[in-house]
């Protein structure tokens, strides 16, 4: 009887350890499954994290284009105003001699000059030159 028992415990250990082989393997498998999924996801996520540096890597070039091109523009808008405000300051003192002539010849009379307005603001007003107008701009 001595002899049954230990071969039914042999064969209850026999029976543990076949479960637990089998448990060990099952356990191995769902691990290397689940590496695999997950080297596929960083896989994937390289993939599309590398597109999305081409893409902003293409935006940054043309938003650099565009940025170096308004640069320029207000480069030239910047020398243009600078441009006329000397060829503004030279009219100014332009009317400024004009109109010291005209006080000068006309005896003086400061109330005469400004009676039809503002000499420095409308000139061609002045000496009745409607159809003249201002230059809006001009390029150098």
């Amino acid at each position: 009887m001595a002899n049954a028992e230990k071969t039914s415990s042999g064969s209850d250990i026999d029976e543990k350890k076949r479960k637990r082989k089998l448990s060990n393997r099952e356990s191995a498998r769902r691990s290397r499954l689940k590496k695999q999924k997950m080297m596929e996801d960083t896989i994937h996520e390289i993939s599309t994290l590398e597109r999305r540096i081409k893409e902003y890597s293409e935006r940054c070039k043309v938003a650099r284009r565009r940025l170096d091109s308004v640069e320029s523009e207000n480069a030239a808008l910047r020398s243009e105003k600078t441009w006329l405000s000397s060829y503004v300051r030279d009219l100014e003192k332009m009317i400024d001699t004009t109109t010291s002539l005209t006080l000068t010849q006309s005896g003086g009379d400061d109330q005469n000059a400004n009676a039809d307005g503002d000499c420095r603001r409308r000139p061609w007003q002045q000496y009745g030159c409607d159809s003249l107008q201002p230059v809006a701009s001009f390029k150098t």
